[in-house]
């Protein structure tokens, strides 16, 4: 069996963080220039799972579903890459790879510690894309959005309240350092 990084290292080997945001950039600018154009977003999500290490765009136009406390997969575009194809092709060629080898290292991992650091490693590295992605004003950038934009990083079956604090706690890890 080959060795197992750490995650320090895997995410360093294939640029995970980096490789996520320029991904989630240019799937934003596929969605400006798509038929989906001329909707206002209220919210977004990475909508993921850590074991697998999959990643979904989540978009929803409905500004009443978070006073719901709705979540996706109950959103307008809970996988906005079914309606824009060339984001499932972006995706596919540059994330699959990683994807690929994130799971075949969670697959084979026995050691708690090191699977948690995978898992922790994984959502820590979404959140901080988040709040970059939310510092650059990224989405009001090249889409209609609503004047407050929810974001969020989420898994299914995840407790909702739980992941909103840890992306709030992110932000401030990041000003704090700033």
């Amino acid at each position: 069996m080959a060795e197992t990084l750490s995650w320090s290292a895997f995410e360093k080997k294939y640029q995970f963080e980096e490789t996520v945001y320029l991904l989630t950039k240019k799937s934003i600018k596929l969605i400006a220039d798509s038929t989906l154009k001329e909707e206002q977003f209220c919210s977004f999500a990475y909508n993921c799972h850590s074991f697998y290490g999959h990643i979904l765009l989540s978009f929803d136009t409905d500004e009443m579903n978070k006073a719901r406390g709705y979540y996706p997969p109950d959103w307008t575009y809970v996988e906005v890459e079914e309606y824009i194809p060339e984001i499932n092709v972006l995706w596919e060629e540059l994330y699959s790879p990683i994807e690929d080898e994130y799971f075949r290292i969670m697959d084979s991992i026995d050691d708690t510690l090191l699977f948690d650091s995978y898992s922790t490693g994984f959502l820590t590295c979404l959140r901080r894309i988040m709040v970059r992605i939310e510092r650059e004003d990224l989405l009001a950038r090249y889409l209609k959005t609503t004047p407050s934009v929810w974001t969020l990083v989420t898994e299914v079956d995840a407790d909702e309240e739980d992941e909103e604090r840890l992306l709030a706690q992110e932000r401030l890890v990041i000003s704090s350092v700033e």
